[in-house]
């Protein structure tokens, strides 16, 4: 199998149909993420030894020993380092400043040493520079380097670096600046992260594009632990990406890093993360954060977040976590092939928990919520948010701002925020077994869609019920044709757990097409409302006694199942049920199917109306249908109808009122739907 990973370039990717074909036969038979491809074990492979033994024509021979004074800042020039250590001098800032389009090679064996004493190994603007075939190591004095880089310091463009063994180095072991590829090397054990990036913010743009990162083993970063050192830092892992637009992340292994293993924070665009294996990393094995379209196709997901699952029992820790990002048209996708955010193809094998789609209703821009403080979303103009900033969390950061100014308005009320949708997650292989995992807590093995938050800024006009709504029911996000195995549990709203056949059913609907064990039953008829409140079988649901009546889950009262709803009449001169969560469940424009089953529990009701209400998203009434329920008995009758809900449609609410019946009579419902016509 490795050899056949080897072949497959970015040349010949494909994303698409095609390429979903071949995955599923490949699961099929066994799989290509059975086995570890040996073209991945960079680090045991050992490249960076295979450079010219020899000094090319006309290179500049650097001789081993101390190269303090050496003139590396000549343009267009290579130099060919000789077989030993190479030392930079004492001096903290002692480094290699390269010229334009300049090579740096070296010879087997040849080894650049910062000795804990220089802080980095190559810096400066000039663009187009290649570094190949040499291990660089001991840069920084010892947990220093915080967000910097040894190699490529300062995020130069055009870089090729290639063939490396970079370790036991403080901060990045390497930067990516414009137009860099860092390829076939070892990024192992250095004190934050394997690789990152960094350049001051572009307003209106991207700070930083068209990187590949492409066969490289990356393992055992974050030797210095910088998340116990700074509170909340986010800043640790294999890779870190930030305001990114165009990467290709293919065929790497990620593996044992003590934090996250690949994460893309803050605005980045555009990503395809293609056949890598991501494996035993401390916390969240892909973590796409504030972030835009990429696709996520054909890795290996295994034994991630062990760790951070258990120190946080408050979340899942998954194996991907897509955090504040989705698809959005606007923005560019030729990296991707889609303006969606799609994971598909994947194979995870006994991670924590699986994928968490996760939305902060108090992160947008312009909000102490938001943690990329003085970044906005690519859509609101100015992206960079102007100082001051006002740390109280109850105000904004920066009054004068859009994002506070007009934030209730149209299309900032949208743009000022990052948003989890268009997400699209199919024709996965999910494995779990919960005797292999460290689980604890109650969100080990879990799936995830949801959302959190509180309602304490006086000036957003967001909610959290609003947010939660979008995330799950409203937003494109979508989990279809995946293979299951295992003990699986869901999540969804706060994070509550549901069933697998409660996930499926309305007003979730997910999993059209996807197995569990090897079920393999159709989907089930899509419904606005939850399955309790339409069947009872779990609990009474949303339904609630309005005036004249009470209310329960009644096991007398059951069409189908189990339990039904019982109403019964505790006052004269009518009665009336509904729905107890105003505005009701989700629903779109368009027809509808409402149906119900209907009896009286005892004689003396003989007819009733269900009024069906239509809310905008400005919870406004658009209009109320009615629909009788005559000729009742004490068998059971169903009441269908066909509507139309009104454009602009955003929520249903259901009402049941009779002005006929005394106390102590009874009326059974069963089987309640409000479903698109078919």
């Amino acid at each position: 199998m490795g050899a056949l990973l080897a072949v497959v370039t970015i040349t010949n990717l494909l994303v698409g149909q095609a390429a979903s074909a071949a995955t599923t036969a490949e699961r099929a038979s066994g799989g290509w993420y059975a086995e570890l491809p040996d073209a991945l074990r960079v680090c045991e492979n050992a490249p960076w030894k295979g450079g010219p033994a020899s000094a090319p024509s006309g290179a500049i021979v650097v001789p081993a020993g101390d190269n303090k004074g050496f003139d590396f800042g000549q343009a267009g020039k290579t130099y060919w380092f000789a077989p030993g250590t190479h030392t930079l001098g004492d001096g903290s800032y002692s480094k290699i400043t390269p010229g334009g389009d300049s090579v740096f090679v070296g010879a087997p064996g040849a080894v650049l040493d910062g000795k804990n004493i220089n802080l980095y190994a190559f810096a400066g603007g000039a663009a187009n520079v290649r570094i190949a075939y040499l291990e660089v190591r001991n840069f920084g004095t010892g947990k220093d380097n915080n967000n910097e880089g040894v190699i490529n310091h300062n995020s130069a463009s055009g870089w090729v670096m290639e063939y490396l063994y970079a370790h036991d180095n403080d901060g990045a072991a390497v930067f990516l600046g414009d137009g860099n590829t860092i390829r076939h090397s070892c990024l192992k054990d250095n004190g934050q992260y394997g690789i990152s990036m960094f350049k001051d913010q572009v307003e209106g743009d991207s700070a930083i594009k068209n990187i590949v990162v492409n066969n490289n083993e990356i393992a055992g970063n974050n030797q210095d632990d910088w998340e116990s050192r700074i509170e909340g830092c986010g800043c640790t892992g294999g890779v870190k990406f930030w305001d990114v637009q165009g990467a290709t992340v293919t065929e790497n292994y990620v593996h044992d890093n003590l934090s996250v293993g690949l994460w893309a924070d803050t605005n980045n665009i555009d990503f395809l993360f293609d056949r890598n294996w991501i494996e035993h990393n401390d916390s969240i094995g892909l973590w796409y954060e504030i972030s835009y379209n990429a696709t996520i196709t054909r890795n290996v997901f295994k034994r991630n977040a062990w760790v951070s699952g258990k120190e946080n029992l408050g979340s899942p820790g998954p194996a991907i976590y897509v955090s504040e990002s989705g698809g959005d048209a606007r923005l560019a996708s030729a990296k991707s092939g889609s303006t969606n955010l799609n994971i598909n193809d994947n194979y995870f094998e006994d991670n924590f928990s699986g994928i968490s789609i996760f939305e902060n209703t108090n992160r947008f821009c312009n909000s102490n919520g938001n943690t990329s403080k003085s970044y906005c979303t690519p859509f609101v103009a100015p992206t960079i948010i102007p100082k001051p900033y006002d740390y109280d969390y109850l105000h904004p950061i920066n009054a004068t701002h859009p994002c506070y100014t007009s934030i209730k308005n149209e299309p900032y009320r949208s743009d000022c925020r990052w948003h989890s949708r268009n997400v699209k997650v199919f024709d996965n292989e999910f494995r779990f077994n919960k005797a292999n995992v460290p689980c604890a807590g109650t969100y080990c093995g879990v799936q995830a869609l949801y959302a959190q938050g509180e309602n304490n800024l006086p000036w957003m006009p967001y909610t959290v019920a609003e947010i939660q709504q979008n995330v799950m029911l409203t937003g494109g996000n979508s989990f279809h044709d995946n293979t299951y195995v295992g003990d699986w549990t869901f999540v969804k709203g706060w994070g509550e757990a549901i069933s697998w056949n409660a996930w499926r059913s309305a007003p979730y609907n997910q999993e059209a097409g996807s197995t569990l064990n090897g079920a393999t039953e159709p989907p089930p008829v899509p419904n606005a409302l939850d399955a309790d409140t339409a069947t009872l079988e779990g609990s009474l649901g949303k339904w609630a006694a309005w005036y004249g009546s009470s209310v329960q889950r009644a096991a007398g009262a059951a069409h189908s199942g189990a339990y039904g709803l019982q109403i019964d009449v505790t006052a004269g001169g009518g009665w009336g049920v509904q729905l107890g969560n105003w505005p009701g469940f989700a629903a779109a424009p368009g027809a509808k199917r409402v149906s119900l089953w209907a009896r009286q529990g005892t004689a003396g009701i003989s007819a009733a109306t269900v009024s069906v209400l239509w809310f905008d998203s400005d919870q406004q009434l658009l209009r109320t249908d009615q629909v009788p329920i005559n000729g009742l008995s004490t068998n059971w009758q169903e009441f269908t109808a066909q509507l139309t809900a009104p454009a602009s449609t955003a929520t249903v609410m259901l009402e049941v009122r009779s002005a006929n019946g005394a106390v102590g009579n009874s009326l059974h419902l069963d089987d309640i739907v409000v479903a698109d016509q078919r």
